[in-house]
């Protein structure tokens, strides 16, 4: 029986399919020995449990979390002079339109543990004059600040205060865009009256722009009250610590003092000594 072409074909690429196959399992049957041998010896150099931990040394934790370089000479100053007008009247009368909104706010509580709680509303104010029928006091109106008090608000969240929920949160505090392009805390909450505070941003050169807030983000902002001040400075006060609060709670921040320290009781009760020492000092030097 004769064999053809095509059977010595076939019989030809079987012996290449088997040679192929023979081939790669001597590979796989020598790279498994030179695994574990490398594995083997590896291991045996490895140190005993019982000296590993001094070998290693202590453990170091790394703080990934940098918080925004800010002090007061960041912020903008209470008695500094306008800025000249970048825009048209038009945009200013849409930031007009913006920070005239009133929306409804209520009394803001405070944990025990962190000072009594106290309302924002405009009649925690004893002079009766103040309120909506009030005019709005500049920011320029106010002497020059010796002393300021300031609260950091820092976001948990490396992303930051988006804009859009910034700026619902503190119009809820009664909050307005004003002058320098900040936010003002007026007497009433639908912007008129002396200024109690201002907010800026931490990020220099500190201020917002209300056209960009919807795709505008900050990794902390800054409440300050300047004094003198407010003709009832404690009382300024108490607000600021409210407002500082809720922006906290509602967005995930962090309270921090001028020092960048975590804002405590005893913090805020220094804050307020502050203010009763100035104004003695302030009563002995008229007389």
């Amino acid at each position: 029986m004769e064999i053809g072409l095509r059977e010595w074909l076939i019989v030809i690429g079987i012996i290449v399919i088997a040679g192929i196959l023979f081939d790669g399992w001597r590979r796989m049957r020598g790279g498994k020995g030179k695994l574990k041998f490398r594995l083997d010896r590896n291991l045996s150099n490895l140190p005993d449990d019982d000296g590993s931990a001094e070998l290693l040394g202590p453990p170091r934790v790394l703080d990934t979390h940098k918080e925004p370089q800010l002090d007061e000479h960041d912020l903008p100053s209470m008695s500094a002079p306008l800025r000249e007008a970048r825009e048209p009247s038009s945009k200013r009368g849409k930031r007009g339109s913006t920070a005239g909104a009133e929306p409804h706010q209520g009394d803001l509580n405070l944990d025990v543990d962190e000072g009594p709680s106290f309302s924002s509303r405009d009649d925690d104010f004893p002079d009766e004059n103040a309120g909506k029928n009030a005019p709005r006091q500049s920011v320029n109106d106010q002497p020059a600040a010796e002393e300021v008090l300031v609260i950091s608000v820092i976001c948990r969240d490396a992303a930051g205060f988006k804009g859009p929920a910034l700026l619902q949160n503190i119009l809820e505090s009664g909050l307005r865009f004003g002058e320098m392009d900040i936010f003002h805390r007026h007497e009433s909450m639908a912007g008129n009256g002396e200024v109690l505070f201002s907010m800026a941003n931490a990020v220099k050169p500190g201020t917002f722009d209300l056209d960009d807030i919807d795709l505008f983000s900050t990794p902390a902002v800054s409440f300050f009250l300047g004094l003198p001040g407010p003709r009832h400075p404690k009382q300024a006060f108490d607000v600021m610590v409210a407002a500082a609060r809720k922006l906290s709670q509602e967005l995930n921040g962090e309270l921090k003092d001028d020092q960048r320290s975590v804002l405590t009781a005893q913090t805020i009760e220094h804050y307020r000594q502050r203010i009763v020492e100035f104004e003695r000092r302030a009563l002995t030097q008229k007389r």
